[in-house]
């Protein structure tokens, strides 16, 4: 199954030749997870990304589905 996926923040950094622009087309099992989404982006889930699709803030053990957009984003620290 197939993601397209747009990273933000320093996240598309760590993927050579990343252009936001375009996304990037990720595969993961049929049925995939956020969680398989993360791994095949090499996140680990400690960096507490928030995932969104279709609009909706997504958790690791939510179904994907194929061929729509997700966006992954860094979150955010500061005060």
């Amino acid at each position: 199954m197939q993601a397209m996926v747009r990273l933000y923040g320093t996240l598309g950094k760590s993927v050579p030749g990343y252009v936001h622009a375009d996304g990037i087309s990720v595969t993961i099992p049929e049925g995939g997870k956020v969680s398989d989404l993360l791994s095949a982006l090499n996140i680990p889930e400690s960096q507490n990304v928030v995932v969104v699709m279709g609009g909706r803030i997504l958790t690791s053990n939510e179904t994907l589905r194929d061929d729509v957009w997700v966006n992954v984003m860094q979150s955010l620290h500061g005060g």
